[in-house]
């Protein structure tokens, strides 16, 4: 198979809306989106469980920084995952390869390369593409080309939506959004550069996009993998300070209890970065974890958690103390 100019991905993070979390048998049931085909656990040292990959063809435009002709044809990659039994995401992919001519082909040829799409202009040399593409994918606000956050939305609502779910969950969440674009670095006087080139970015909210640049197209097999884990861990962050941040802003009438302890007995055991990343992509945590600090920003919320928690019992002692003593 022709080595790929770019990967382009999408990944939406969100909690399962069930008031425990789900045990392996139950997970590997809500995962079985395909019939025949097997649900990928683990267990250590986190859970993870993986649904069977479905294909969804497309035929379109890819967005482009130089608004080039970027027709596409092919199929997307989509599956859903669940980490701990708690935190549901959706994930979508493809490999964007350049086509053999100019010639559409018909979709028995398409569909047996899951999750690749064949560009069919001639757009720049292999290097100009990649980066036109990378860019126009991770930038793009039209909604006339390649919209993978739908695919993944879909699937993630399906998974959410699923009728064996209680729907009772004891926290209120927000889900995010990754999005990320990866390719083969190019050589540096004629050498295969030895580390991974890597840029995280909060674009807003519930928005991030990540760009990627590997030494070798071998290296690109654990991209999705690396990114998926980078969501989980990015979600995980923003739900703890969106709840912190909530409990600020609670009046005296308010409960900080009910509001911050589900966070501290169902979220807080689940941080464990680079758990579920390929070993070749695990030294991108050590540069996450020295800037911007991942590790450190999450210690510093669950100290503040539990410091809030603290007060928040204190106060609630003490309030029935008085009220006791009243009567």
């Amino acid at each position: 198979m022709t080595d790929p100019l770019v990967l382009l991905g999408e990944v939406r993070s969100g909690l399962l809306p069930a008031s425990v979390a789900l045990p392996s048998a139950e997970v590997a049931e809500l995962l079985a989106l395909l019939p025949g085909q097997r649900v990928l656990t683990r267990e250590r040292p986190l859970a993870l469980a993986i649904s069977p990959t479905s294909a969804v063809g497309v035929d379109c435009q890819l967005a482009t920084v130089s608004r080039s002709e970027s027709r596409v044809v092919g199929t997307v990659a989509s599956h859903a995952a669940l980490v701990g039994g708690r935190v549901a995401q959706s994930s979508s992919a493809v490999r964007v390869v350049r086509a053999a001519d100019s010639a559409r082909r018909p979709w028995s040829h398409y569909l047996t390369q899951l999750g690749t799409v064949e560009l069919i202009p001639r757009i720049g040399d292999d290097t100009a593409a990649a980066v036109d593409l990378s860019e126009g994918f991770l930038e793009a606000s039209s909604s006339t080309t390649l919209d993978l956050g739908s695919i993944s939305e879909r699937l993630l609502t399906q998974v959410r939506t699923d009728a064996r779910l209680d729907r009772r969950p004891q926290l209120r969440t927000t889900a995010t959004r990754l999005r990320w674009a990866a390719r083969v670095a190019p050589r540096l006087e004629g050498e295969v550069r030895n580390r991974t080139l890597f840029a995280f970015r909060l674009e807003d909210e519930t928005t991030r996009s990540v760009r990627i640049m590997v030494p070798t197209v071998r290296d690109l097999a654990g991209v999705q993998r690396f990114c998926e884990d980078l969501a989980v861990h990015d979600w995980l962050l923003t739900t703890l300070d969106a709840a912190l941040a909530d409990a600020g802003r609670l009046g005296p009438e308010r409960d900080a209890l009910a509001l911050l302890s589900p966070l501290l007995e169902q979220l807080v055991h689940l941080w464990m970065p680079g758990a579920h990343t390929p070993p070749r992509l695990r030294e991108l945590w050590t540069r996450l974890e020295a800037d911007p600090g991942f590790s450190r920003q999450w210690t510093a919320q669950v100290g503040q958690l539990r410091d809030r928690l603290a007060v928040a019992t204190l106060e609630a002692l003490r309030s029935s103390k008085i009220s006791t003593a009243q009567w």
